[in-house]
C-alpha cells in the first residue's frame, strides 16, 4: 500500500520560493560536482539556507502530519475483525 498525503496548507510555503531555492540548489550542486547520496543532505540545507529556514519548519510539519496518519492508519487495521 502506498499513501500520500501532502502537506497542510497552513504548513506550506508558497510555491514561488520554494521553486527558486529547490532550482537554486541544485545548479549549485551541479556546479559543485555534488552528486550521489550527498546531494539530498546538500540539498536540505541550502533549501534551508535559502528559505530563512522555511523549509526546514515544514518538513518538519510534514513529518508530524505523516507520523499522524500513519497511526491513524495503523489503529483502522488494528480494529478489523
Amino acid at each position: 500500500m502506498v499513501v500520500s498525503h501532502p502537506v497542510l496548507q497552513e504548513d506550506a510555503m508558497d510555491v514561488e520560493v520554494i521553486e527558486e531555492a529547490i532550482t537554486r540548489s541544485l545548479k549549485e550542486a551541479s556546479e559543485k560536482g555534488i552528486d550521489g547520496k550527498a546531494v539530498t543532505p546538500f540539498l536540505l540545507e541550502r533549501i534551508s539556507q535559502l528559505t530563512d529556514g522555511e523549509s526546514l519548519k515544514t518538513n518538519i510539519a510534514l513529518v508530524c502530519n505523516n507520523a499522524l496518519v500513519g497511526a491513524k492508519i495503523a489503529s483502522a487495521y488494528g480494529n478489523e475483525p
